[in-house]
């Protein structure tokens, strides 16, 4: 019990308490969601459409690179880090519960990040090698964090009234039978829940590709299309959440004045 305890405290400490409303107005909510769903689901073929339409008059002409990153060096580098940069911005000003503030204020530094520190030049340019470093890290994280949100929005939407359990087995318990009433019964919820289990699964296969290259992955360009389907995945979950709106349930009311009384 005391470790349980200990693990609910941690938890707290580092992702926030769930239901904690952030300030924000459910229109607002709404709109940022709507902006970086559709961020997330037009940018993997905008920057292909980009290069196939402009001949990419920067580079090696290349009309798909090798990663999204790569896009840096194409004809649509302005796009990719416009959008990177707006998805950062529209992230760390985004404000619902606590839960979900840490997750896309950490998002949307690791997407500046990303923006402003692009991935290596294909050769034989160079450029210092601890900001390619710092790329790729930052990308791992914001690819983690967004599949992480997926999950917390599922968590605090899909999450029943009442007393939950305090024990690790009963919590894991409880979240199996959230899961499989969500896939039972579909909707906004079982789109958060299969968007996470897709950023996680297309980010790893990503991360795999470019750390290990293997004869399957090679002489196309699967990185790029393992990033667009977690991208992809990303934006269609936030949409839904858009689409959605915010539950009663989880808004938080403005205060309302009252006249002041006579003599008072």
């Amino acid at each position: 019990m005391a470790s349980a305890s200990l693990a609910r405290r941690a938890g707290v400490l580092l992702v926030g308490s769930p239901g904690v409303p952030g300030g924000q107005d459910a229109r607002t909510i709404r709109l940022l969601r709507l902006g970086v769903g559709a961020i997330g689901t037009g940018l993997p073929l905008a920057l292909i459409a980009g290069n196939w339409l402009t001949g990419d008059k920067v580079g090696a002409k290349v009309i798909v690179p090798d990663s999204m990153s790569g896009s840096y060096y194409t004809s649509m580098r302005n796009m990719f880090v416009g959008a990177l940069c707006a998805l950062g911005v529209f992230l760390i000003f985004y404000r619902h519960t606590e839960r979900q503030d840490r997750c896309t204020l950490f998002a949307g530094v690791c997407a500046l990040l990303v923006a402003f520190d692009p991935t290596a030049p294909p050769r034989p340019s160079t450029e210092p090698q601890w900001i390619n470093w710092v790329h790729h890290g930052a990308a791992f994280v914001l690819i983690f964090t967004l599949g992480l949100f997926c999950w917390i929005i599922f968590a605090e939407y899909g999450q029943p009234t009442g007393p939950q359990p305090h024990t690790i087995p009963g919590r894991c318990k409880a979240w199996a039978t959230m899961i499989w009433q969500a896939v039972k019964r579909g909707g906004p919820d079982s789109i958060y829940l299969g968007g996470g289990f897709v950023i996680f699964a297309s980010g790893g296969l990503a991360l795999y590709t470019g750390l290990w290259p293997t004869s399957w992955s090679t002489g196309w360009q699967s990185c790029y299309l393992f990033e667009a389907v977690c991208v992809f995945a990303f934006g269609t979950a936030w949409l839904a959440a858009g689409i959605q709106g915010v539950p009663t349930a989880t808004r938080q009311a403005s205060p309302v004045r009252q006249p002041a009384l006579a003599g008072s």
